[in-house]
């Protein structure tokens, strides 16, 4: 890709970030509203992301991409533990997710549907400040998925997932109290 394909493109994505933060409804975002914004064709869009759909997984994904990484960074938490670090960015994700609750379901459907495990490998820069050197990397990344699924799934059904539990994730002192239990049970044993 030359550097102009390479700067086309991160302006169409930049384009759609800005305009999923403004939008209240992802349906609303259309490719000739994002070409328009970014100052391109729509065949420059579709020659990028091939679809609507896959640059609005994109653009999210790398939204929540910078936030994993903002709390991997020690110094932005210098005073918190490593599991605390770890609760703390679980929280931001899904307080990002309540305020983002229609993209949020749309890409975790799609990362389900797919089968996407790259998310879960973000977790594993903390999971080996919080373990040292007491587990392998296959180990972490057993925990890394058993922390990540079960969020995925609640955020997704979140009415079921109050029924069987009596936790409303939509009431962040609830939510915070069931991402603590989650790491907790998973870091403690």
């Amino acid at each position: 890709m030359s550097p102009t394909d390479q700067d086309s493109r991160q302006s169409i994505l930049d384009t759609a970030k800005i305009l999923l933060d403004e939008a209240a409804d992802l349906d609303k975002i259309t490719i000739r509203q994002i070409a328009e914004r970014a100052g391109v064709g729509i065949g420059l869009i579709n020659y990028h992301f091939k679809s609507r759909d896959n640059l609005l997984r994109i653009a999210i994904g790398d939204i929540m991409s910078q936030t994993i990484f903002a709390m991997n960074d020690p110094a932005a938490f210098s005073g918190l533990e490593p599991s605390a670090r770890l609760k703390e960015l679980l929280k931001e994700l899904y307080t990002f997710g309540s305020r983002n609750e229609k993209l949020i379901r749309f890409v975790l459907a799609h990362e389900l549907a797919t089968g996407n495990m790259q998310a879960p490998l973000l977790l594993i820069p903390l999971l080996r400040d919080i373990f040292q050197h007491q587990k392998n990397d296959m180990q972490l990344r057993i925990i890394a998925l058993q922390i990540l699924y079960p969020i995925q799934i609640t955020a997704l059904h979140p009415n079921a997932f109050h029924l069987y539990s009596g936790i409303q994730l939509t009431i962040p002192e609830e939510r915070n109290r069931f991402i603590d239990l989650l790491i907790d049970n998973l870091v403690n044993q």
